[in-house]
């Protein structure tokens, strides 16, 4: 089945996820990156999530499983943004994702799974590397969202009474990244499920500050705007 993509038409947000303002370059020069912007400069190991199109910023896509806010620190509080999808670092490359500033060191600080069911993808620890350049992400977790693919009374029927067996789900192609993490609780394979911590916000890799870039990928289309299904 092909899903079109539709425009968000709320214009002051489309605004305020575009727009840089000198607060947020302000803030960015605290929580942001530093030297070259883009990810994929080693050494590292893993798979950088790739890029994506600003034609996508504010655009709400139908079939995108992600939702939700990705940090277990003042949920839905938008002034905890420092750098929104597409912003515009000053070497004049594209900010990929979103970053959501969160208190130093704080080891209550968790990351969260966004999306009813996933697979997780990547995990690359660091246990060896301090510093954890990882292509300038640091510690990073990557989950790839899965999709129901029997009803659940179906499921429950055809499963022995369990809901979530796992011939009940497809691999969607929706994947979603946690970077610059102080620390990784998953393992590369586990399946986890909306609210499940997947480790915690840190400031490793290519960060001059603690705080999370969460980045959402398509299957078609690449890096997409978190911001409209945060809410």
């Amino acid at each position: 089945m092909t899903f079109r993509k539709a425009a968000w038409i709320m214009l002051p947000f489309l605004c305020l996820c575009c727009a840089l303002t000198p607060g947020t370059i302000a803030t960015q020069t605290m929580l942001g990156y530093r030297g070259e912007y883009e990810y994929g400069s080693g050494p590292g190991d893993g798979v950088p999530p790739g890029s994506g199109n600003c034609d996508n910023a504010g655009v709400i896509y139908p079939d995108n499983p992600f939702s939700g806010w990705p940090v277990d620190y003042r949920p839905d509080d938008w002034s905890t943004i420092t750098f929104y999808f597409c912003n515009i670092y000053p070497d004049g490359s594209p900010h990929w994702g979103i970053d959501l500033g969160v208190p130093e060191e704080n080891p209550e600080t968790r990351v969260l799974s966004t999306t009813e069911r996933a697979i997780v993808r990547q995990v690359q620890p660091c246990q060896e590397q301090p510093n954890c350049w990882n292509y300038g992400m640091g510690r990073y977790v990557q989950i790839e969202a899965q999709v129901r693919v029997l009803r659940y009374d179906e499921c429950v029927a055809d499963h022995g009474g369990n809901p979530e067996a796992d011939a009940c789900w497809a691999d969607s192609g929706w994947r979603a990244t946690y970077m610059h993490l102080k620390e990784t609780r998953v393992q590369e394979g586990q399946i986890v499920y909306r609210g499940d911590p997947l480790g915690l916000s840190g400031n490793t890799g290519n960060s001059t500050g603690p705080h999370l870039h969460y980045q959402i990928n398509s299957p078609s289309d690449g890096a997409v705007d978190p911001a409209p299904t945060m809410r």
